[in-house]
């Protein structure tokens, strides 16, 4: 057995990238389904916008913590045990949500049922080790779309609350149950890559995270790219409906089309970082994603507005690509640890964006303190990315 997976060269594994892919874009669409939700949150428990923020976000925060220890068991059980748990685990809090009439009571589930948020951490070293290097750009680029699994909340709960005559705990049924449907086909027909070297103890794995800045680097990076990505998911259909005066649906349809075009775009990310010098991509992509948030903070009309979320979604989609086209190649044996904490941190950036920006809110009447700071850490990535350049 040690013979063979030391034989082994991954050329790839399209049943384990598809379901892969699915599965992750299940977990994200009951990681979102707060987002559509929020203006009906704040309509009937009578939320402040600080008080929107949080609860909205909450499922980001143990999505985002969760994700380190994830990657870690990625590393040393495999991802075809740990996704299928993960899925089943997911679908009791969500499901709970039928029985939510308190703001304490949405949170404690919305935080449960954010563990579907670690599935990123899970699913990549899982399909990685399937692939070759000088693919894996590509590859998890298009797992990556499984992100598009957020338009089918922000796109459909809209409108199937008004199909239920406003009755919005319907609406969890729906997306609880294919988390229980996943876990039975994920564990029934996807297989672990064998290992080419030793599973390392955590011991060792832990250790990375003390002998490299490289990772935290990464981190940075990450907040900006996939943190901006799930903060807009989170927070534009809130966003939206507050400071444009559009219907629920309609602040839906645009997020839907952010989420996809973010979604959609990220393999183009991965192939683009796959020929490229991805520092450099992300040099160039952090500047512009700052002169955009700035420009969102000036509060544009409807039709500027939504074109420069568009743009930006695509270059967080873009980012995100690149970025983890980076983490296995520079952390091979570490992907599920490094790519676990590297989510981590776009997680918690996710978590923290909307928080930011409903205090901006509250405490200045306007956004655009809390878009300045979004624009802050862009620019800071930006050092970052030229301090590294100056090492390589």
């Amino acid at each position: 057995m040690a013979s063979k997976a030391a034989a082994f060269e991954p050329q790839g594994n399209t049943t384990v990238l598809s379901f892969a892919t699915v599965a992750f874009g299940t977990c994200f669409a009951v990681w979102a389904l707060y987002s559509p939700l929020g203006p009906y949150f704040r309509e009937e428990l009578n939320l402040s916008e600080s008080q929107l923020a949080l609860l909205i976000s909450i499922p980001a925060f143990l999505g985002s913590a969760m994700r380190i220890p994830m990657g870690i068991l990625t590393d040393m059980y495999g991802g075809r045990k740990v996704f299928s748990l993960l899925l089943l685990f997911c679908f009791f809090p969500a499901i709970a949500c039928i029985y939510g009439n308190t703001y304490s009571f949405l949170l404690i589930c919305g935080f449960l049922f954010g563990m579907s948020g670690t599935s990123f951490a899970v699913g990549i070293p899982h399909v990685s080790r399937w692939y070759p290097k000088h693919r894996q750009g590509l590859v998890l680029g298009i797992y990556g779309i499984g992100n598009v699994g957020a338009a089918l909340s922000t796109l459909f709960v809209p409108r199937l609350i008004t199909y239920f005559g406003g009755d919005w705990h319907r609406i969890f049924p729906i997306y609880a149950v294919p988390c229980l449907v996943m876990a039975i086909l994920y564990w029934r027909y996807t297989t672990d890559a064998p290992m080419a070297t030793k599973t390392k103890s955590l011991r060792e794995i832990l250790g990375i995270f003390r002998r490299t800045p490289l990772a935290w680097v990464f981190c940075a990076f990450y907040w900006v790219t996939f943190g901006g990505f799930v903060c807009f998911a989170l927070f534009l259909p809130a966003y939206f409906k507050k400071v444009y005066n559009i219907t629920p649906v309609q602040a839906g349809d645009l997020t839907t089309l952010f989420i996809l075009v973010t979604s959609f775009i990220r393999p183009v990310g991965g192939y683009l970082a796959d020929r490229m010098d991805g520092r450099k991509i992300l040099l160039v992509l952090y500047t512009l994603v700052a002169a955009f948030l700035l420009l969102e903070g000036l509060k544009p009309n409807l039709t500027m507005a939504s074109a420069a979320f568009i743009l930006l979604g695509a270059l967080l989609g873009i980012g995100n690509g690149v970025v983890y086209k980076l983490v296995p190649t520079y952390f091979a044996a570490e992907t599920g640890a490094i790519g676990g904490l590297v989510g981590a941190a776009g997680g918690l950036g996710g978590f923290f964006m909307p928080i930011v920006l409903g205090a901006s809110r509250d405490m200045t009447g306007s956004y655009f303190t809390g878009f300045g700071i979004a624009a802050a850490i862009c620019l800071l990535c930006v050092f970052l990315a030229r301090k590294e350049f100056q090492r390589a």
